[in-house]
């Protein structure tokens, strides 16, 4: 509340002839503090482990929808070794039963443009230790297309890359096109 408060008096000087700069100059600080202040509950959350595990999930979008099953059986299968993270990208996804200790909410999309996640369902599997993406794409292979999902997968990607990790110490498989809805705002990589 404090923050629209205070845009709305910058606003408010700039019809009195203040710099329209100052505008811009405020309201990106407040965005960089927030931004800040998101990371930082981010990483004490769930980079505070090894592995992290995270998954770009919006129950309003249909593609992600389909996972919801296949995500919590990985939870389930290696939420003991792996720290699991559920981002939602601002869009108010719904209670998840049994998740929701997983989900964060990233509504300035700061944690996604870190991941360069750009649609749900994305997955980042990273080493938090060595700040390495292991693998980055699809949890499997059953989303063809916006709106196509197979029924039964081929190709369990996700599930592969934890299980090389844990056994293997490496990913075989490095990233793969993930296919779902687009996250909104700018996606530009920044680094882990």
């Amino acid at each position: 509340m404090v923050c629209v408060m205070v845009v709305a008096l910058l606003t408010d000087c700039v019809g009195e002839g203040s710099d329209e700069g100052l505008v811009h100059a405020e309201t990106e600080s407040l965005k960089q503090n927030d931004s800040s202040l998101i990371i930082d509950e981010f990483r004490s959350r769930f980079e505070s482990e090894k592995y992290l595990c995270l998954i770009a999930y919006s129950s309003e979008c249909p593609v992600a929808k389909n996972y919801i099953k296949t995500i919590k059986d990985l939870y389930e299968d290696y939420g003991n070794q792996v720290t699991f993270c559920l981002l939602d990208p601002g869009v108010g996804t719904k209670s998840i039963s049994g998740m929701d200790s997983l989900l964060f909410r990233d509504p300035t999309h700061t944690v996604c443009k870190r991941y360069g996640l750009t649609v749900y369902p994305e997955v980042v599997l990273a080493n938090c230790l060595t700040r390495e993406i292991l693998y980055q794409g699809k949890i499997d292979d059953r989303a063809v297309a916006l709106g196509v999902v197979k029924h039964q997968a081929q190709n369990n990607y996700l599930k592969d890359a934890i299980t090389q990790l844990l056994i293997d110490g490496e990913v075989r498989v490095e990233n793969t096109q993930a296919v779902g809805c687009f996250i909104g705002g700018n996606q530009a990589k920044m680094k882990f």
